[in-house]
């Protein structure tokens, strides 16, 4: 007997989660090529008395687009940072009530940041700024991850703030 197509709601919903994953994915080996650049820059500094010329600059950029990306899939896996100590001495819908103004917040912002990172990417690809460093290229590179990232995020609390009861998920490391 065939399965039945899945619905649309769930292929978007596939295909968004996948997408986070990859973003997580993407982070994950980002930043290892983000340490191990760093330890290989330190190393040949020390024994060959030179660094590798560009290479501050690649991983001063790498971190900013890594955590951009890793970010959604931070806040979906709920391994981002929370101040809870106050918040878990309250009674229960208390709690709800502030995770949803919580959530309601991020998403504010994340749209306010879509907005104006969109803006900003926008205006440096028209205007063809170029980052003028050891490693040269166009700036609205380096932006163009803000606007994708803002919306990943505004999507994940819209989701967040969507769920009625359902606990929130927790990364256990």
């Amino acid at each position: 007997m065939p399965h039945p197509a899945p619905s649309a709601p769930t292929m978007i919903a596939t295909l968004y989660r996948r997408l986070l994953d990859l973003c997580g994915l993407a982070a994950g080996v980002g930043f290892a090529l983000i340490a191990l650049a760093t330890a290989y820059d330190v190393f040949t500094r020390n024994v060959f008395g030179a660094s590798v010329r560009g290479l501050v600059d690649v991983v001063e950029y790498a971190l900013f687009v890594t955590t951009f990306v890793a970010a959604p899939w931070v806040l979906r896996k709920g391994g981002h940072v929370q101040v809870d100590f106050a918040v878990g001495a309250l009674p229960a819908r208390a709690r709800r009530g502030v995770g949803r103004a919580a959530d309601a917040t991020g998403l504010a912002i994340s749209l306010v940041l879509l907005v104006y990172s969109t803006r900003v990417t926008i205006a440096a690809w028209q205007q063809g700024s170029m980052v003028l460093k050891a490693v040269v290229f166009p700036e609205w590179w380096i932006f163009a991850v803000m606007p994708f990232a803002s919306v990943l995020l505004a999507v994940e609390f819209a989701i967040r703030l969507g769920q009625r009861e359902t606990p929130r998920q927790t990364l256990d490391l």
